[in-house]
Protein backbone atom coordinates (compact mmCIF):
# COMPACT_ATOMS: atom_id res chain seq x y z
CA UNK A 1 0.00 0.00 0.00
CA UNK A 2 3.03 2.34 0.65
CA UNK A 3 4.46 1.68 -2.56
CA UNK A 4 1.45 2.58 -4.36
CA UNK A 5 1.03 6.04 -2.66
CA UNK A 6 4.69 6.90 -3.57
CA UNK A 7 4.19 5.83 -6.67
CA UNK A 8 1.41 8.24 -7.08
CA UNK A 9 2.91 11.04 -5.53
CA UNK A 10 6.14 10.76 -7.52
CA UNK A 11 3.37 10.44 -11.04
CA UNK A 12 1.36 13.50 -9.80
CA UNK A 13 5.12 15.70 -8.96
CA UNK A 14 6.84 14.35 -12.48
CA UNK A 15 3.17 15.50 -14.13
CA UNK A 16 3.30 18.68 -12.32
CA UNK A 17 7.02 19.27 -13.25
CA UNK A 18 6.43 18.77 -17.25
CA UNK A 19 3.31 21.30 -16.54
CA UNK A 20 5.26 23.81 -15.60
CA UNK A 21 8.51 22.56 -17.87
CA UNK A 22 5.48 23.15 -21.05
CA UNK A 23 4.76 26.42 -19.40
CA UNK A 24 7.67 28.08 -18.92
CA UNK A 25 8.98 27.01 -22.21
CA UNK A 26 6.02 28.48 -24.12
CA UNK A 27 5.11 31.54 -22.81
CA UNK A 28 9.65 32.06 -22.66
CA UNK A 29 9.14 33.07 -26.52
CA UNK A 30 7.08 35.72 -25.72
CA UNK A 31 8.37 38.47 -25.09
CA UNK A 32 7.23 41.03 -22.69
CA UNK A 33 7.93 44.70 -22.90
CA UNK A 34 8.02 47.04 -20.16
CA UNK A 35 4.56 49.23 -20.59
CA UNK A 36 5.89 52.43 -18.37
CA UNK A 37 2.87 54.05 -16.76
CA UNK A 38 1.32 56.61 -19.08
CA UNK A 39 1.59 60.12 -17.44
CA UNK A 40 -0.75 62.90 -19.27
CA UNK A 41 0.52 66.45 -19.71
CA UNK A 42 -0.99 68.99 -18.11
CA UNK A 43 -4.28 69.98 -20.09
CA UNK A 44 -4.11 73.43 -20.99
CA UNK A 45 -7.62 73.35 -23.36
CA UNK A 46 -9.19 75.62 -20.73
CA UNK A 47 -7.32 78.11 -21.46
CA UNK A 48 -7.56 80.18 -24.91
CA UNK A 49 -5.89 83.24 -26.15
CA UNK A 50 -6.62 85.62 -28.93
CA UNK A 51 -3.98 85.56 -31.37
CA UNK A 52 -5.01 88.71 -32.90
CA UNK A 53 -3.80 90.19 -30.02
CA UNK A 54 -0.33 89.91 -30.72
CA UNK A 55 -0.48 91.44 -34.34
CA UNK A 56 1.79 94.40 -33.71
CA UNK A 57 5.19 95.36 -32.39
CA UNK A 58 5.82 94.18 -28.42
CA UNK A 59 8.78 95.84 -26.79
CA UNK A 60 10.83 94.37 -23.25
CA UNK A 61 13.80 96.50 -22.79
CA UNK A 62 15.53 97.10 -25.97
CA UNK A 63 14.56 93.80 -27.45
CA UNK A 64 11.63 93.99 -30.31
CA UNK A 65 9.14 91.66 -31.53
CA UNK A 66 7.39 92.29 -34.41
CA UNK A 67 4.08 89.63 -35.68
CA UNK A 68 2.33 89.59 -38.19
CA UNK A 69 -0.81 88.18 -39.20
CA UNK A 70 0.56 85.50 -41.42
CA UNK A 71 2.52 84.07 -38.80
CA UNK A 72 5.72 85.42 -39.87
CA UNK A 73 7.52 87.69 -37.29
CA UNK A 74 11.03 89.73 -36.60
CA UNK A 75 12.50 90.12 -33.82
CA UNK A 76 15.97 92.63 -33.24
CA UNK A 77 17.93 94.57 -30.68
CA UNK A 78 18.61 97.65 -30.06
CA UNK A 79 21.21 97.16 -27.59
CA UNK A 80 22.62 95.17 -30.03
CA UNK A 81 22.93 98.06 -32.78
CA UNK A 82 20.17 95.68 -34.79
CA UNK A 83 17.52 97.39 -36.82
CA UNK A 84 14.12 96.19 -37.47
CA UNK A 85 15.43 95.23 -41.26
CA UNK A 86 18.68 93.42 -40.29
CA UNK A 87 16.52 91.43 -37.68
CA UNK A 88 15.97 87.55 -37.37
CA UNK A 89 13.20 86.18 -39.03
CA UNK A 90 10.56 83.60 -37.65
CA UNK A 91 7.17 81.75 -37.48
CA UNK A 92 4.79 81.77 -34.31
CA UNK A 93 1.61 79.99 -33.85
CA UNK A 94 -0.50 79.77 -30.96
CA UNK A 95 -2.29 76.98 -29.57
CA UNK A 96 -4.03 77.56 -26.48
CA UNK A 97 -1.59 78.98 -24.25
CA UNK A 98 1.37 77.20 -26.26
CA UNK A 99 3.08 79.90 -27.87
CA UNK A 100 5.55 78.41 -30.26
CA UNK A 101 8.72 80.53 -31.90
CA UNK A 102 10.10 78.37 -35.11
CA UNK A 103 13.50 80.64 -35.79
CA UNK A 104 14.76 79.91 -39.45
CA UNK A 105 18.72 79.38 -39.81
CA UNK A 106 20.84 81.17 -42.25
CA UNK A 107 22.48 77.61 -43.11
CA UNK A 108 19.15 76.33 -43.28
CA UNK A 109 16.40 74.20 -40.65
CA UNK A 110 14.02 75.62 -38.40
CA UNK A 111 14.53 75.86 -34.15
CA UNK A 112 11.50 75.66 -32.09
CA UNK A 113 11.27 77.89 -29.15
CA UNK A 114 8.32 77.07 -26.85
CA UNK A 115 6.58 80.07 -24.44
CA UNK A 116 3.97 79.06 -21.70
CA UNK A 117 1.55 81.93 -22.28
CA UNK A 118 0.76 83.58 -19.05
CA UNK A 119 -1.17 87.04 -19.88
CA UNK A 120 -2.13 88.45 -23.29
CA UNK A 121 -3.67 92.00 -23.26
CA UNK A 122 -4.54 94.66 -25.37
CA UNK A 123 -1.09 96.26 -24.75
CA UNK A 124 0.86 93.53 -21.94
CA UNK A 125 1.85 89.97 -23.08
CA UNK A 126 3.77 87.64 -20.57
CA UNK A 127 4.96 84.28 -20.81
CA UNK A 128 7.61 82.00 -19.81
CA UNK A 129 10.11 79.35 -20.88
CA UNK A 130 11.41 75.92 -20.03
CA UNK A 131 13.58 77.48 -17.91
CA UNK A 132 11.87 79.24 -15.47
CA UNK A 133 13.01 83.03 -17.23
CA UNK A 134 9.61 85.35 -17.58
CA UNK A 135 9.72 87.51 -20.37
CA UNK A 136 6.80 90.66 -20.34
CA UNK A 137 6.38 92.64 -23.17
CA UNK A 138 4.34 95.90 -23.88
CA UNK A 139 2.98 96.99 -27.14
CA UNK A 140 4.49 99.47 -28.48
CA UNK A 141 2.88 101.85 -31.12
CA UNK A 142 4.24 101.64 -34.55
CA UNK A 143 4.34 105.59 -35.81
CA UNK A 144 7.26 105.63 -32.41
CA UNK A 145 9.40 102.64 -34.15
CA UNK A 146 9.66 104.51 -37.83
Amino acid sequence: MKKKLWITILIVLAAAGVAFAVYYIWFSDHKKYYQPEVVEPPVFHDIEFDADLLIGVWKEEELYYRYNDDGTAVTWDLSDDVLEDEGTKLDWSLEHNIFTHYYKMEIGGVIPKIYNLKVLELDVMEYDDDFGVNHKFSKVDEELIN
